[in-house]
């Protein structure tokens, strides 16, 4: 991998041309944005100055102070959906009442960071989604599994009535990675459980996942402490 060391639109336009792919849009992106890489980090202190062919004709360091944490990300294309600005959807949760909360602007899917995310938020999200919002519970450090690509708004602040989420407070500029990002939990029908129920979330196929536990009629997640 590279090290986000130095990392900048430069160095992310060299990378998508290097690909053959737009750089209209390049994005250089730090910590890790699409989760961490593993073996070697093969570059660090990267400085381009977006006219070269590919990456190694960049300044560069061979030796590095990096841990995988640090992986350089690029985006270089934002696909557009045909969602519309403030629209909300619920993903990766075992049913529709639930999920990563994933918000659309400018035609573009992102996620929302957890920082300051509690019940009055996940109420209106709930509320917007048509489902019932008496209850509903704000979760985070992306208790559905990481997102990818951009995190949309951060430090967002509701009252819980308001019809939906751009109507709250908030700040498209944010200091956060997909590890934080926030969901909900509404409640209605489809989320009902059996005390003692368990259930495998987010996984490539049925048999492996996040382990989610039913309590008191309500599914939530299990602590790693002495997990073995």
């Amino acid at each position: 991998t590279v090290c986000d060391d130095f990392w900048s639109t430069n160095d992310a336009v060299v990378v998508c041309n290097q690909l053959n792919i737009s750089s209209a849009d390049a994005t250089a992106l730090g910590s890790a944005y699409f989760g961490a890489g593993t073996g070697a980090i093969n570059m660090d202190n990267v400085f381009c100055d977006g006219s070269e062919e590919q990456l190694t004709d960049c300044s560069f360091s061979e030796t590095h102070n990096c841990a995988h944490s640090e992986d350089a990300s690029v985006i270089c294309v934002f696909m557009k959906s045909n969602c519309t600005d403030g629209e909300v959807r619920l993903a990766d949760g075992l049913n529709e009442t639930e999920g990563r909360v994933e918000l659309c602007v400018d035609g573009v899917w992102g996620t929302v960071c957890d920082d300051l995310w509690g019940n009055s938020e996940a109420q209106v999200v709930c509320r917007q989604l048509g489902l019932n919002s008496e209850g509903a519970i704000g979760v985070g450090s992306a208790t559905y599994g990481q997102g990818v690509g951009l995190i949309h708004i951060d430090d967002v602040q509701c009252d819980g009535d308001e019809s939906d989420l751009f109507a709250c407070s908030y700040t498209t500029n944010h200091n956060c990675i997909h590890a934080e990002d926030a969901g909900v939990q509404c409640v209605g029908p489809g989320n009902e459980c059996t005390h003692g129920d368990v259930n495998l979330i987010g996984g490539s196929n049925y048999t492996e996942g996040r382990v989610e536990v039913c309590i008191n009629g309500y599914w939530g997640t299990v602590c790693d402490d002495s997990w073995t």
